[in-house]
């Protein structure tokens, strides 16, 4: 079911570049965000620098990538399988799939805090949630609401598994696409409690991908599991 895509390497190589070019500005708009913040509590002007950077990233990313599918003549139905026909068969295995998964992530991090206690070091939430948990006002709420549930989902399924995924296949390389793209993932979220669990909902959203050949299931299934675990986050308070 799963078709191979008519792009250049040498278009998405460019894409790549401009990607990490662009992921250079963020970082650096990062830094001066939190400079210049107005709020006196240094956690709360780096939580909005890091918010504010991110944002810029990930919908300038998802510009970038419309220009790439431009350079190749190509839609997004053709790139990436995102049809209205269909489309709501995928948005439900999707979050069929979600709710599956959060009960296996969930186990999946609670193995990783033992872990981690066993061998000296401290679990810790990532920096958005310990923020959010730390001072759950609306505004952070929202932000967090905005980005994890509404942007995040759209544009990492489309570097992660639209992208990065099929260049691999398509280069000869299919078990580095399936679990490298996995792992990287999970390492691009930048926290060792999260690292497995991650890892896992990666493989799964790689195989839901694979086997539609639509990313609209595999975008469904990451804003619904990021759904629950903000929910998760706000009703029970500061994870353990």
């Amino acid at each position: 079911m799963f078709a191979t895509k008519p792009w250049s390497t040498d278009a998405l190589l460019r894409l790549l570049l401009r990607l990490f070019v662009l992921l250079g500005l963020a970082a650096l708009l990062a830094t001066a965000a939190e400079s210049y913040w107005p709020a006196a509590d240094a956690e709360a002007r780096r939580f909005w620098a890091s918010t504010i950077s991110g944002v810029v990233f990930q919908l300038g990313g998802i510009g970038l990538i419309a220009w790439f599918l431009r350079e190749c003549g190509l839609d997004w139905g053709t790139a990436f399988g995102l049809r209205r026909t269909g489309a709501a068969r995928e948005v439900a295995r999707g979050l069929a799939v979600a709710v599956g998964v959060f009960v296996v992530t969930l186990g999946l991090m609670l193995l990783s805090q033992a872990v981690m206690r066993a061998v000296q070091l401290e679990p810790q939430p990532q920096s958005a949630i310990e923020s959010l948990q730390k001072a759950p006002d609306l505004a952070r709420r929202l932000a967090v609401a905005c980005t994890a549930i509404g942007l995040a989902p759209v544009f990492e399924e489309l570097v992660f598994r639209g992208l990065l995924l099929v260049a691999l296949r398509q280069a000869g390389y299919p078990r580095l696409a399936f679990w490298g793209t996995a792992v990287f993932f999970g390492v691009t979220h930048l926290n060792l409690m999260t690292f497995v669990p991650l890892v896992f909902f990666a493989v799964v959203l790689n195989w839901l991908y694979l086997r539609t050949g639509s990313l609209t299931g595999p975008i469904a299934a990451h804003a619904a599991f990021n759904a629950i675990n903000f929910l998760w986050v706000v009703f029970s308070g500061p994870a353990g």
